[in-house]
């Protein structure tokens, strides 16, 4: 009674796991690629947005730096 039971959750699991990957591939189909030349603008963009916040962050933390250890000079 026990091997009926065990052989039909084993089928059971069998079948959902069949229709968990069937459901991935159907929404895999749904995927729209971008093109290369769509990509390659967009990495630049990011790329170049990244560069200047970076340089922006770098000049800013220098900037407070100059100032914080000029106040500490007054201080001390």
């Amino acid at each position: 009674m026990d091997e009926k039971k065990t052989k039909k959750a084993d089928e059971g699991n069998s079948n959902a796991l069949k229709r968990l990957f069937q459901t991935y591939r159907a929404e895999f189909k749904k995927i729209v690629w971008p093109s290369r030349e769509t990509l390659i603008k967009h990495t630049v963009t990011v790329v170049a947005i990244s560069l200047i916040f970076g340089a922006y962050i770098a000049l800013t933390d220098g900037a407070f730096g100059v100032l914080f250890g000029w106040f500490v000079s007054l201080v001390y």
